[in-house]
């Protein structure tokens, strides 16, 4: 999508040791019975240092505290509003404190449909585990979110990058970022339609309508466009800041949002008169 991208490793982790095991683990879960079960299971396998906390705030106040090197999180099946939920994961991730942003989180929850699982995903959640748990499924995936991985951070999304490798099989991910156009694995505008398509796919989930005009907005665009520069690539810029405005406008009157797309709207036309 054109848009600066910022990757930067999990540099901490070294202090913390070799595996999960020798790292501080933070346990957030609302319900005392299974926050005693997941804590008994963690110093079964191994943990030498396990914190608790029974809520957001707590676990908040614990992270900034006393870094940890591993949280298990648990998504409470009553916050219907899945922003809410997954606030605590959003905090951590766009927290100014490279130590604490990075931490790898396994994200544990009742829900199991495709749309929640990408929720959580897209919020910057490192693995992700459907209750009831199983301690085999439970160990597995804190093994895999121990495994370093880049921190991406962009005007959406901040998190471990959500790349994984291909398995046999299956299609390799559509190639949107400006690392793949600068290393020749795609052309300019084939990215930023890739990137287009994924957008589109995201605000379509989270069911905001102004954001899908952003998103209806951009693919027009794209698709009339027959070349990707800067030109092309300050529109685009303008669909991401426009979705940024729409975030932050939340909780504002319908007023408001609708102006915010209408302007994008008004300037997108204006630039396709004169193809």
């Amino acid at each position: 999508m054109g848009a600066a991208i910022t990757i930067e490793s999990f540099a901490h982790w070294s202090s913390h040791g070799d595996t999960w095991r020798d790292r501080p683990v933070l346990v957030l879960e609302h319900g005392a019975l299974m926050r005693r079960l997941i804590t008994s299971t963690l110093a079964t396998a191994g943990a030498q240092n396990i914190m608790t906390a029974g809520s957001e705030a707590e676990a908040k106040s614990v992270i900034e505290r006393d870094l940890p090197g591993m949280v298990v999180a648990d998504w409470r099946g009553d916050q219907r509003d899945h922003r809410k939920g997954l606030a605590l994961v959003k905090s951590i991730r766009e927290s100014s404190n490279i130590a604490s942003r990075d931490v790898p989180i396994l994200l544990t929850c009742q829900h199991s449909s495709r749309v929640d699982v990408e929720r959580a995903r897209d919020a910057g959640v490192s693995e992700f585990l459907k209750k009831p748990l199983s301690t085999a499924d439970f160990l597995q995936r804190l093994e895999h979110a121990a495994v370093p991985r880049l921190f991406v951070k962009q005007t959406r999304f901040a998190g471990p990058d959500r790349r994984r490798t291909t398995r046999e099989g299956r299609r390799p991910p559509p190639l949107k970022r400006k690392k793949d156009v600068e290393n020749g694995l795609v052309d300019s505008l084939t990215a930023a339609r890739n990137g287009c398509l994924a957008l589109a796919y995201e605000v379509a989930r989270d069911g905001c309508q102004q954001a899908r005009r952003v998103a209806v907005s951009l693919n027009r665009y794209l698709g009339a466009v027959r070349e990707f520069g800067p030109k092309e690539n300050e529109i685009v810029e303008m669909h991401r800041a426009a979705l940024v405005q729409l975030e932050r406008a939340r909780d504002a009157n319908d007023a408001v949002r609708i102006s915010v797309v209408q302007g994008l709207e008004d300037v997108v036309k204006m630039r396709l008169s004169r193809l």
